[in-house]
């Protein structure tokens, strides 16, 4: 029996998406589909009854594409750049949702993914972060750690170096507590459908694919290979042992990442190749065109494979394994329909080191277009004309450079600031606002970039001074909100009690990423154009502001009208219904909203 604790924050959450607006409509627990249902609370754990299908065709294959930190503004930015058979081929035979919106306040690479799959804001799938504090364990938990430790598969040779925070344990959907498209599609066709869900990240590949795809696969610097884990099977796939085998990662070795089109002057269309505030790649890239991969290395190793993950190539990495599971699994032409998820990754780790406004983004997203109509070319081939559906949308946005003149004009308060900083600052306030003790721990349990934006304080610390917690926070809130970078603060009370100040920006959005179990005692939000890192290059996201929560939602196939444009606001809550409207499976249970009305309903 779930917790009373969750139950009452689900049941906030819900009632709160109801009061954002007239575009983040609720699915009601059994709606009458003559007209569009009232806004009104939903039990979480409801099962979807909308009875939305495809109107005419039923597609074989549906396919989820999502480009890692892809805004919704890069659609139109260079669009006269795309060529007839990417976007713009959506955009002319499909729907293309210009204005859609995270409803939510973590604008990050989990949320972002667990929302697209799931339908549900963080504050009910539980993925509030990338990873968080654990209050029982006392240690930092990742958003997909197992509960045990599981190998990887292949297993990875311990000469090659540690881990990453993923691949440390293995990996697992385990985390992630509302029921995912895939799930559903499984649920529904009683395992006939098949999942697979392909990314260079491990938490975009498990969380896409919920709890028991047919395959779950993501790249590993370390030796230069994709991997699954124990969780999932004791052996990959054949096909992605004979992919492994052909090393395709080394193929690019002695190459470098040049720019698509070399008849353009880039820096009409972005900025200089040169910016202030850009970093400079891995493994000896730099910071302009043509950025190399080997560096200094004899062979292919981490420092080139975490290159080749910062440019384009990753992504065209990554299609060379989508299109071998479509061709070795016969995806889309079984009774059933099956279901594709793909993350590229490169969009993501690139825009980190360069920024928006960079060349190289630039160059990536026009290499996106290009590989959006090779993909569309493929399926054409593969599956057939109007036998499939293929979904594009994005996890989050980004941020600026702070130190552009574009940016500072845009956003006066643009700036950088660190955890470090602001954590230090507040245990000294704290301090002088309590005064000394013999208590030698500190306020802070745990506030670095990992967790951020929440602020977990040291529980021990304030029980052994005799206060509460409840009151320290409030002080800490205020010390953050204080900042001249800080746009709020709220503590977990203020979430739990759901009681707001009228004129306090972002309530609604801070609302749906609070999970009680999970989050901290205080969540900050920056002012728009501030970047709270500890890099001091390079950008990031994970603010409510809509640089960050505009993301791209495009719709192509079979059932998909020809409707191009549609400029209402939509939230990114509805792409796990319209997955399920595609496949015709319910949504997902916990989702929150039906497909856009522009999908037609059964007959």
């Amino acid at each position: 029996m779930p917790r009373i604790p969750v139950i009452l924050g689900a049941l906030l959450v819900f009632a709160t998406v109801a009061g954002v607006g007239g575009y983040f409509l609720l699915r009601p627990p059994e709606p009458k589909r003559q007209a569009r249902p009232e806004l009104a609370p939903v039990d979480p754990g409801t099962p979807p009854v909308d009875d939305r299908k495809a109107a005419t065709e039923q597609p074989k294959l549906v396919v989820l594409v999502v480009f890692d930190q892809m805004r919704g503004d890069y659609i139109s930015r260079w669009a006269e750049l795309y060529g007839p058979n990417g976007f713009e081929r959506i955009k002319k035979d499909g729907v293309w949702f210009s204005e859609c919106y995270i409803p939510y306040s973590c604008t990050s690479t989990g949320p972002g993914h667990a929302s697209l799959s799931t339908g549900a804001p963080p504050s009910v799938h539980g993925i509030i972060e990338n990873e968080w504090f654990d209050r029982k364990t006392g240690t930092q938990m990742y958003c997909c750690q197992p509960k045990r430790p599981y190998e990887l598969v292949p297993p990875v040779p311990e000469s090659l170096g540690k881990p990453g925070r993923g691949a440390a344990t293995g990996y697992s959907p385990e985390r992630l507590l509302a029921q995912t498209v895939a799930d559903s599609l499984n649920e529904s066709t009683k395992g006939q459908g098949r999942v697979f869900s392909l990314s260079i990240k491990d938490r975009t590949a498990v969380l896409m694919g919920g709890q028991k795809p047919t395959g779950a696969y993501c790249f590993d610097t370390r030796d230069g290979l994709f991997h699954t884990g124990a969780f999932y099977r004791d052996a990959p796939h054949p096909w992605v042992t004979e992919f492994n085998a052909a090393k395709p990662a080394d193929a690019w070795f002695e190459q470098k990442w040049e720019k698509l089109r070399t008849d353009i002057d880039y820096a009409k269309f972005s900025g200089p190749d040169d910016a202030p505030g850009e970093a400079v790649g891995y493994n000896g890239q730099g910071r302009v065109f043509p950025h190399p991969f080997k560096g200094k290395l004899p062979a292919p190793a981490k420092g080139y494979y975490s290159a080749l993950e910062c440019s384009p190539s990753g992504n065209e990495m990554l299609f060379s394994l989508v299109k071998k599971a479509v061709t070795a699994e016969k995806l889309g032409r079984g009774a059933v329909p099956d279901l594709l998820c793909v993350s590229f990754s490169s969009n993501d780790i690139i825009g980190h080191q360069y920024g928006p406004d960079s060349q190289e983004v630039m160059d990536v997203t026009l290499r996106s277009d290009k590989l959006v109509g090779e993909f569309l070319t493929f399926l054409d081939t593969e599956v057939g004309k109007g036998k499939y559906t293929m979904v594009i949308a994005a996890d989050h946005g980004v941020c600026p450079l702070p130190e552009l003149p574009s940016t500072k004009a845009k956003y006066p308060a643009a700036q950088r600031a660190t955890t470090e900083e602001l954590a230090t600052g507040l245990e000294s306030a704290l301090t002088e606002m309590y005064g000394k003790s013999d208590v030698k721990t500190k306020w802070i349990e745990v506030f670095d970039d990992d967790v951020w934006p929440w602020l977990y304080l040291n529980h021990k610390t304030i029980e052994a001074r005799k206060l509460k917690v409840e009151d320290v926070a409030e002080r800490a809130r205020d010390f953050a909100a204080g900042r001249g970078f800080v746009e709020t603060a709220f503590t977990r009370k203020e979430l739990e009690d759901g009681k707001f100040p009228p004129e306090q920006p972002f309530k609604k959005a801070v609302a749906l990423a609070y999970h009680p179990d999970r989050c901290g005692d205080v969540i900050i939000i920056p002012k728009a154009g501030v970047q709270i890192s500890k890099y001091t290059t390079g950008t990031g996201h994970g603010s409510p502001h809509p640089y960050d929560a505009h993301i791209p939602f495009l719709v192509y196939g079979a059932g998909v009208p020809a409707l191009g444009k549609r400029a209402e606001k939509v939230s990114s809550l509805s792409v796990a219904p319209t997955l399920a409207w595609a496949l015709g499976v319910p949504a997902p249970k916990q989702a929150a909203l039906f497909p856009p009305e522009v999908f037609p309903v059964k007959k």
